[in-house]
Order: structure tokens, then sequence, then C-alpha cells
């Protein structure tokens, strides 16, 4: 006991329940950090979580500026695309029903053009150069053209086959095959094209049918140019619904001596008759012999008709003069086109007596001959469809001609 009678244990006492209590405090400290702190925590994710759920909201987009503004330049014009897609070539054939070429020795005038167009009632039209160049000594029209307008303006067989205006895009030149057989031209090799005073020698970037009147070559702008062509003296024309040599008739009244009219001869044509090439017994047919000079078994593309030296040789049906001159082992040469994709050959003549651009059926054309490998004097004559030799023989007797011995 302590002086004034109070024990020592009280003040023991009260040091002890303060330290409980401050012991109690510290555990409901922690625990309530604790439950704040796992609060916060689950209330965080909760409005992350919630965030993310939300749907986004759209920015702000400008208005869209008018039609007009986004196609005009800064001086009002509209500006040609950047590339314009083309239709695809199986496509052409309904796009195009027929087609005629206009050509003349000078450039057709706005007016002109305008009368042409109005008389034909074509739908489209194009301004190209044509002109008669030589190859070597031979000699065939050619056709210069921007390749991208004119690519719309090349048969659907021939665009499929060759990539015709494709090729003369990149300043090759696009041979037909029979010009090219008749002049011994490789795919790949070249070819020297002389109009008037100049002479350019070509690269042979395809060989194709071009379907267009005599036209054995073609070629682009810049290379036509430099062979001195000149611009606007070809009009292509695409008519609809009307025979393509009725209009070329109408056209051909209308001109006068002021340009030549040509229609093309459409798949749809009917021929205009056909006649034998020659008069005179089949020497050699149609098929697989042996070739006299290298005496190895070789595929004869046509037949040889033996007649005398100078006999005449007919045109086997109306058509346009697509080659004319100097042929790699025919001596000379004579390539017509016709209806249908029809081409028809004639070989070894002595003299080629045509002087324009359209033959009629059983017109002569050239006098028979023993230039080139000839063992003696005949016509060797062709008919090619689609580029397919085919016996002439059978042709013919399809059309209603019958050889006589």
């Amino acid at each position: 006991m302590t002086a004034n009678g109070r024990s020592d244990a009280a003040p023991s006492v009260v040091t002890r329940g303060l330290a409980g209590v401050l012991r109690a405090h510290r555990h409901v400290t922690r625990t309530n950090l604790l439950f704040v702190t796992i609060t916060s925590v689950l209330t965080a994710g909760y409005v992350v979580a919630a965030v993310q759920a939300r749907p986004a909201v759209p920015s702000p987009r400008p208005t869209p500026a008018p039609d007009s503004a986004l196609r005009t330049t800064d001086n009002g014009r509209r500006p040609a695309p950047a590339a314009v897609p083309l239709p695809t070539l199986p496509r052409l054939g309904s796009l195009i029903q027929a087609t005629v070429v206009v050509s003349s020795d000078r450039p057709l005038g706005a007016d002109q053009v305008g009368r042409i167009i109005d008389a034909s009632g074509a739908h489209a039209s194009l301004l190209v150069a044509i002109g008669e160049v030589r190859l070597g000594r031979g000699r065939t029209r050619v056709l210069a053209a921007d390749p991208i307008k004119a690519r719309v303006w090349t048969p659907s067989t021939t665009g499929r086959a060759t990539g015709v205006w494709q090729r003369a895009a990149i300043g090759e030149a696009v041979v037909a095959h029979a010009v090219a057989a008749a002049y011994g031209v490789p795919l790949g090799g070249s070819v020297v094209v002389q109009h008037r005073s100049r002479q350019l020698h070509l690269r042979v970037g395809a060989l194709a049918t071009t379907q267009l009147p005599g036209v054995g070559l073609v070629v682009n702008q810049a290379v036509g140019k430099r062979l001195g062509l000149v611009p606007r003296t070809g009009l292509l024309l695409a008519v609809e619904r009307t025979d393509p040599a009725v209009t070329a008739a109408v056209l051909g009244h209308l001109l006068g001596s002021a340009a030549v009219v040509d229609p093309v001869l459409s798949y749809a044509l009917p021929s205009a008759g056909w006649v034998a090439p020659a008069v005179g017994p089949i020497t050699s047919p149609f098929g697989m012999r042996i070739n006299p000079f290298t005496h190895e078994p070789q595929f004869h593309e046509g037949i040889d008709i033996g007649a005398p030296i100078g006999a005449p040789v007919y045109a086997m049906t109306a058509g346009q003069v697509l080659y004319a001159g100097p042929a790699a082992g025919y001596g000379n040469e004579v390539v017509l086109s016709h209806a249908g994709g029809v081409t028809t050959v004639y070989g070894h003549v002595s003299q080629i007596l045509i002087s324009s651009a359209t033959v009629t059926t059983g017109q002569v054309i050239a006098l028979v001959g023993n230039e080139g490998e000839s063992t003696g004097p005949h016509l060797h004559a062709e008919v090619h469809v689609q580029d397919q030799p085919v016996d002439p023989v059978a042709w013919l007797q399809a059309h209603g001609v019958r050889f006589t011995h």
C-alpha cells in the first residue's frame, strides 16, 4: 500500500486498460485500412470495366465536300482520272457491232468528220493515222493510234491472243500473222519499215490478225510520227445494227474521191461468193508430204495448182490486201483478208497486179510463176480460218466450188 492508502495495483489496471484500447484501435485501424484498400481496388476494377464496356462515342466528322469540289481543280476543270477501267476484251464484240474505216491522203477536218459521223450514225469514232508502208520490198498498210484509246477497237479474239495494243504501247511493231509468215519475221525479231523517205527498224512485239481492212502493221502515235505518217488521215467508226457494207456505200457516195471507205469484214457478214484461185490440176494436196528440197516430212499448209507461167491468179473471194510482195520461200506472195476471220494466200507468183486495198471476188490479182522454192510453174494457195490452215479444196467445196482436172 502507499502512504495515502491506495494500492499500487490501480495504475497498473488503468495502464493495462489503456494499452488494450490502443491495441484495439490499432487493430481496427488496420482492419479499416485493409477494408478500404480492398474496396478501392474493387471499385477501380469496376470503373475500368464499365468504361471499357461503354460504346465508343464517334468522333465528329467533317462535313463532306460537294462532289464538284472533290472533282475539280483550282481552275475549275475536272481532271482526267488516273486510270480508266476498260471493258474486258471478251465483251468488246457486244460493244462494237461493226466498224468502218475511212482513210484519206490528207487530214480529215472537223467539219468533214462531223458529216461522216452524222451520215454513218456511228456511236463512236476514233481518229488515227493510216498509210501504206514497205516491209523490205513488200507493202502493206500501217495504222498508228493512241494504244489506250485504240484497244477497244481491237477484235476480242486478237486482243486475248496477243495484246496488240499493249505491245504497240511500248513502241514495238505489231505484225499480222500472215504478213509475218510472208515476210519471214519471227516474234521478237525486227522489221524494216519504210514510209516514203523515212525508214525505221522496229522490234516485233506481237503477231496478230488485226481484222482491220488491209492493215498488216500496227504502231503507236510516236512511231507513226517518226515514220512520217500524217495524223487524222484515218477514221474508225463504230456502227450498230447496220451492215458495214451499206454504211460504207453511203459514206463513199458522200465523200466521192476525197477518201476511201472500207467496211471491216466482221464475223457476222456472209461471204460474197468464192471461186477457184487458178485453173489447173492439183499437183500437191493439203497435209503431210515429203519436202522436195529437204526430203523430210513436212506439213503442207495449202495446195499446189499446176498452171503455166503468166496464167491468171484469182482472188478467191472479196477482201482487202493484207500484204503483197516478196515472201520467204514463196518468192512473191499476195495475202488477202476476208469476212469471218478468213485469210487467203497466193504464193510463187511472177507478177503482182493489184493496185488498191480492196479486191472483188474473182479479180485477177497476180500471175502464176515459178518464184522461190519451187520445182515448176504453179500456184501455192492457202486458206486460214482464225489463223489456222484448213484444206482449201474442202473449204471451197463447202462454198460451192468444184475443182476440174
